[in-house]
């Protein structure tokens, strides 16, 4: 009898062994599908959310930029408006711009004497030493006959890295000078690419040549490092790239650490000379995709292991009146056998 209970539980091991092959071969190829899927599904919506990122930066950053040309633009108008305005009132008109607009300073040039007339009051001229006509925003503000600004640079005097917006003034056609002001790259950076920044991502400006232009972390500023170079790289071998029209942009890069980025650019609209760039470390991407394949697996298994338990459990109580008839014939011919 002991016997015929081994064999039952033979018959039934090979029956459930049998149809959870099927069933797990059913499951893996639905699980890998089901994968693609999500994992198509994860990536765009990733993108999706990058691509938002950058244009939501990309606004900021235009209207920034173009607010503080604005005010430069109002500034120089007025002065071109009241050529023979006291050098008081032109002290008192400099320093209200630079404190309602958070400007490091404004200052006005001199054609004639190469005079510099600052918001706080400073004079600089050639008995100092000091010839603004030789200064580079004064010679672009000249040269272009309107509103300029200047790549970033590092001050002489603070060694703080700021941005000059200048403006060339007239009067009866004639340059007199140029207006301009000074505001800090970091403060920019920091008021601009803050709503980039999250725990897995953040936004930084490139200029055509590399440079980081703008970034949240000043030790960066005006350098380059790997991650710049292979943007700067990637940008110039693909335009469509840069193309605003063009929403399936995402490129991937290394950093100094070898890390892979997931990026998207965007030029700037009042600067092209400018990458407007969300970064995203790629491990970001894998680890909710991993998430989601790990998930799925996890559930097939479990799906699996509950499936074959009663499998087995059917197989067993669906073969045990068979077993009871099996054990009757058995006894039948053992008698017929004199057994």
């Amino acid at each position: 009898m002991q016997d015929k209970s081994k064999k039952s539980f033979k018959v039934s091991t090979k029956l459930t062994l049998i149809v959870g092959f099927f069933i797990l071969l059913v499951l893996a190829i639905t699980t890998i599908v089901s994968y693609q899927q999500s994992k198509s599904t994860a990536f765009e919506l990733l993108q999706d959310t990058q691509l938002k990122t950058m244009d939501d930066v990309k606004v900021s950053f235009d209207a920034y930029a173009s607010m503080k040309r604005r005010i430069i633009d109002v500034l120089a108008k007025n002065l071109n408006d009241n050529p023979n305005m006291s050098m008081s009132d032109i002290l008192v008109m400099l320093e209200v711009i630079k404190h309602s607009t958070e400007f490091d300073a404004v200052y006005i040039g001199y054609e004639d004497t190469g005079k510099l007339i600052m918001s706080d009051g400073t004079i600089l001229d050639s008995a100092k030493g000091y010839d603004a006509r030789n200064a580079n925003w004064y010679k672009q503000a000249k040269q272009a006959g309107k509103l300029i600004v200047t790549r970033p640079y590092k001050s002489v005097t603070d060694g703080k890295i700021n941005l000059a917006y200048a403006v060339p003034l007239y009067k009866d056609g004639k340059l007199i000078g140029v207006v301009g002001a000074d505001y800090n790259v970091e403060k920019f950076s920091h008021d601009v690419l803050a709503s980039g920044k999250s725990a897995h991502s953040y936004a930084s400006v490139y200029d055509v040549d590399g440079n980081i232009a703008f970034n949240e972390d000043q030790t960066k500023l005006l350098t380059k490092n790997t991650l710049s170079i292979n943007i700067q790289k990637t940008l110039a071998q693909d335009s469509k790239l840069l193309d605003p029209n063009v929403r399936d942009t995402l490129f991937f890069a290394d950093n100094d650490k070898g890390e892979t980025q997931a990026i998207m650019c965007n030029p700037s609209s009042i600067n092209p000379i400018y990458r407007i760039c969300s970064v995203v470390n790629k491990k970001t991407y894998d680890s909710i995709i991993d998430k989601i394949f790990y998930s799925q697996i996890i559930v097939g298994i479990i799906a699996l292991a509950i499936t074959l338990i009663l499998i087995r459990i059917l197989i067993s109580r669906g073969l045990s009146p068979l077993t009871t008839i099996q054990s009757g014939l058995n006894s039948f011919f053992d008698f017929i056998n004199h057994k």
